[in-house]
């Protein structure tokens, strides 16, 4: 009896090694909320920079890769992960706060691409390559 509880010992260890070498030949990219084999990750379309004006002449700059269908939001969270500043959004998905600016009667964040006033909802816009993005403190 220990002889087959050995080969079935055997046999587990093997199938355990070949599931791991098979699997290992997926690889895998994490996105939010879900596992995406890398030949369905999203595509590289180009470059684009974001500066964050605080209004008090201080101002941050990010420039990076971006991919199809990356929102204004998107680009917001991987920049305020690069250059360590938090942020929050109100109820309305409009820009309340970045580190200790927040948004009242007298001043507000607002957004801009290319120089043109964004005025549609921010997780709508997707970017496209070469994108100037601003947040401005105003």
């Amino acid at each position: 009896m220990k002889k087959d509880s050995q080969k079935d010992d055997y046999i587990l260890i093997t199938a355990a090694i070949l599931l791991l070498i098979l699997s290992g030949s997926l690889v895998f990219r994490f996105s939010p909320g879900q596992f995406l084999p890398l030949s369905q990750s999203p595509k590289i379309i180009g470059e684009a920079s974001l500066t964050v004006d605080f209004g008090n002449g201080e101002k941050r700059s990010f420039e990076g890769e971006i991919v199809e269908n990356e929102t204004l939001i998107d680009v917001l969270s991987q920049s305020a992960k690069a250059g360590n500043f938090s942020y929050k959004f109100d109820e309305k998905i409009n820009l309340s706060v970045i580190d200790n600016f927040w948004s009242n009667e007298n001043k507000s964040w607002r957004w801009y691409i290319n120089n043109e006033k964004i005025n549609e909802p921010i997780n709508e816009i997707s970017l496209k390559s070469g994108d100037k993005i601003l947040i401005k403190y105003e």
